[in-house]
């Protein structure tokens, strides 16, 4: 095997914001939103074919948009047997999108809106799906915790200070679990991973509903 690669090793940035239409439609599709999900780590086209069980050939086109619109980055090429693979990876941890691109008023703002939703819904309810219909999921109601999927739709009534408080409360866990999550990648733990879709957002609310308490049900 012939390394052709640079020596350094690629450290994704912490964020990538993305300010334009035309990237955020590159990401906000939900087969190239998986794609990103499995290239945290440096991998290859084949191997991400077979993660998401897609050929390979059907991929290349995906990863050239990724690619040329900044969102992975080609990392390392090597020969093997003869056949040149290629290493990509995501450019950064997290993928933001630009204010502009959400605010009302915005020329972009009903498109960029419905793009973000669209893919981070889509993808989710694909994923979802797809892990329950191979057991990946267990559904039974003795499963054991890390095979469970929690479903929870919530309504807190909050001041301006609790929601605040209530917000730093889920980055900090999110950031812990974000460290054990690398520190075990750096160890080689065995480890099952676990994806949370968080939505937070302010509702229209009159006094009645408000005396209802805001606890809408949860399934574990």
């Amino acid at each position: 095997m012939l390394d052709l690669s640079e020596a350094k090793r690629f450290t994704p940035a912490a964020e990538l914001v993305i300010s334009d239409l035309e990237t955020l439609k590159v990401l906000a599709d939900p087969l190239r939103l998986s794609i990103l999900e499995f290239l945290m780590r440096p991998s290859t086209v084949k191997r991400i074919a077979e993660k998401i069980n897609k050929p390979a050939t059907k991929l290349y086109y995906h990863f050239n948009l990724l690619e040329k619109h900044g969102l992975i980055v080609l990392v390392d090429t090597r020969i093997v047997s003869g056949i040149i693979e290629k290493h990509y990876q995501a450019a950064a941890r997290i993928y933001r999108v630009a204010k502009n691109l959400l605010a009302p008023g915005s020329d972009e703002f009903d498109e960029g809106l419905e793009l973000t939703l669209n893919g981070v819904f889509t993808s989710t309810k694909q994923e979802i799906l797809a892990n329950i219909h191979d057991a990946t999921i267990d559904m039974q109601e003795d499963a054991p915790w890390h095979r469970r999927m929690t479903l929870s739709n919530q309504r807190f009534e909050l001041t301006p200070k609790q929601y605040e408080k209530f917000h730093h409360a889920l980055k900090s866990l999110i950031a812990e679990y974000s460290d054990v999550t690398q520190e075990n990648q750096e160890h080689g733990a065995q480890t099952t991973s676990m994806k949370l879709l968080l939505v937070s957002y302010p509702i229209v609310t009159d006094d009645v509903d408000a005396a209802d308490g805001g606890e809408q049900g949860e399934q574990s």
